[in-house]
């Protein structure tokens, strides 16, 4: 040990002195170049290209590791999108096209470049999930109630390969639940028309078309959440605000003869005893006492716009007019889960909805006053931002049903001279109906406050137009749009006859106007439209599109609404 000592010490001190001759001092440099040299440390060489290329696969791997993650997530995100587009469709069978269209398959609209998934295609299996049911939304071996979507792809690597492996297998699955899972909280207007017309007789619905639409209207209320939504019903012509409650009571029944006809063919004679007038308007014998059994019409109102909401309520005294029949409730079930509609819920009452309860009818002197739309529509938006108002986080609704075909008489142009359907001036905007006389609130009484000539709301020109114009202005309220859905029940591809030459959409058919008031017709998108056209004396050429078009009775109209009014969502892949 000493002599090796010795020995590396002798070395050390004769490079000193080297150094020391040269001016320089290279002690560190010579050491160490003798011990990489002369000693046995220089097995560090073989190590080194060892570590080089670990670190070089290592590099490789994570470049692939992260290719790998990316097509992951292009698979992952392209399958929640397909799941999602083909849960939106149920319960259609149309759910498989609309997946593949979709996903990240050949063709797709989500194909990713570079990106090819295995077979072209990806896997679309329908699921009956007994969670999803027991959220609300049912199935059976026929209709599924969520939707899977696998996809799978190759992936070429780029370093790997050093190691042998060429190619990686990456999946993704999604699964998505099916509309009427998941609630929302809604407000809901439900506008139907009750004009005479409504006592026809509807041989493909076993009832007259105000019962089967009342009917539709149970549906509805039955598959809504009594926990998030809120419902209000409105009709027109509106009605006076002293007889109102007489459609929500059920305290007077209505005899079978008061409702087994309409127009001219009507067999109650207090009802509407003389039909059609020679102008082709409706009116009655004003001198007639009323039914006690339904409300008392009124002449068509024109709330302010747009957000007065003394537009629709009766406003102050025992006559003022109202089309709101029920206002904004949730008592129409016991819960969520109830599977029967509250008898003592003046909405279900007025909906026909309790037993031995005729619900909402066409009211005393009806005939006289024709179907207006636009400001049944325009106070049925005042209320649903109201009640928005004190519900934060709710979405508004409005549902529309009736022909299409706006019908409403100017005052002077009336056969019956009483008739105030649509005043021109303020001296028909007071008139007397009976003993019960109104006044129109003095805030509406401007000069914008009754109808005019011209075909601009309000007007008994172009009373279609003011029809699709006010649906429009909801549907597209800024920042804050209501979604409206129509329902077309009878409604022809001809009439609207008062836009033959007046209005903004001139021209228009009763098929027409509804279709251009459901939510976002004129951007294409279709649907927000229904039509019942097997209804007797329908129109088979007013349909709607798509897959709306596979929906044609007014229960299954209703059923269709509400469903479209829950959320499709993802859901864990291993849900039962």
């Amino acid at each position: 040990m000493h002599q090796l000592t010795g020995n590396w010490i002798g070395r050390f001190e004769a490079g000193r002195e080297r150094d020391f001759r040269t001016g320089s001092d290279r002690r560190g440099q010579a050491s160490t170049l003798r011990l990489l040299f002369n000693g046995e440390s220089g097995q560090i060489l073989p190590w080194a290209a060892v570590l080089v290329t670990l670190f070089l696969g290592m590099s490789g791997l994570v470049v692939d590791v992260g290719h790998m993650m990316v097509v992951q997530h292009q698979l992952q995100a392209s399958a929640d999108a397909a799941a999602l587009a083909a849960a939106e469709t149920l319960p259609n069978t149309t759910y498989s096209s609309v997946g593949q269209t979709y996903s990240a398959g050949s063709g797709s609209k989500n194909i990713y470049t570079g990106l090819a998934i295995s077979g072209g295609t990806a896997t679309i299996t329908p699921k009956c999930l007994t969670t999803v049911s027991n959220w609300g939304a049912p199935c059976n071996s026929t209709t599924p109630n969520a939707i899977a979507v696998t996809q799978t792809a190759v992936v070429q690597t780029f370093f790997a390969g050093i190691f042998g492996v060429k190619t990686v297998t990456v999946s993704a699955t999604s699964t998505a639940a099916g509309k009427g899972a998941v609630p929302l909280p809604y407000n809901v207007v439900i506008l139907v028309d009750s004009t005479l017309s409504m006592n026809a007789y509807d041989s493909n619905c076993g009832a007259t078309q105000m019962n089967c639409a009342l009917s539709g209207v149970q549906t509805l209320l039955q598959s809504l959440y009594p926990t998030e939504d809120n419902v209000a019903l409105f009709t027109f012509p509106n009605v006076t605000g002293g007889t109102v409650s007489i459609d929500s009571s059920c305290t007077t029944s209505v005899p079978s003869s008061y409702t087994t006809g309409h127009g001219s063919s009507a067999t109650t004679t207090n009802y509407n005893s003389s039909g059609r007038g020679s102008s082709g308007y409706y009116y009655s014998m004003l001198s007639q006492t009323p039914y006690p059994g339904v409300p008392n019409a009124m002449p068509y109102t024109f709330p302010p716009i747009p957000s007065d909401t003394s537009g629709y309520a009766p406003p102050s005294g025992t006559w003022g007019p109202t089309y709101q029949v029920v206002g904004f409730s949730n008592d129409f079930r016991a819960s969520n889960s109830a599977t029967s509609l509250s008898a003592t819920s003046s909405l279900v009452k007025a909906a026909g909805g309790k037993s031995g309860c005729q619900g909402m009818q066409p009211s005393n002197y009806d005939g006289d006053y024709g179907t207006y739309y636009a400001g049944a529509i325009y106070a049925a938006q005042a209320a649903l931002l109201a009640e928005q108002a004190s519900n934060p986080g709710s979405k508004n609704v409005m549902v529309i049903l009736g022909d299409g075909d706006s019908t409403a008489p100017n005052a002077s142009g009336s056969p019956d001279s009483a008739s105030a359907s649509m005043p021109a001036d303020a001296a028909h905007a007071t008139q007397s109906l009976s003993s019960n006389s109104y006044t129109y609130p003095s805030s509406w009484q401007t000069s914008t406050g009754f109808a005019t000539s011209n075909g601009s709301y309000p007007s008994w020109n172009g009373e279609c137009s003011q029809a699709v114009d006010a649906a429009q202005y909801a549907a597209t309220y800024s920042g804050n749009p209501t979604m409206v859905y129509t329902v077309a029940y009878g409604a022809s591809t001809s009439g609207c006859s008062s836009d033959r030459s007046y209005g903004a959409h001139k021209g228009v058919s009763p098929c027409g106007a509804l279709q251009q008031m459901s939510t976002g017709w004129s951007s294409g998108i279709k649907g927000y439209f229904y039509s019942d056209y097997n209804t007797t004396g329908g129109d088979t050429g007013c349909q709607a599109a798509s897959k709306n078009n596979q929906v044609t009775s007014l229960n299954q109209i209703f059923q269709a609404i509400a469903t479209d009014l829950t959320s499709v969502r993802l859901i864990p892949n291993n849900t039962y």
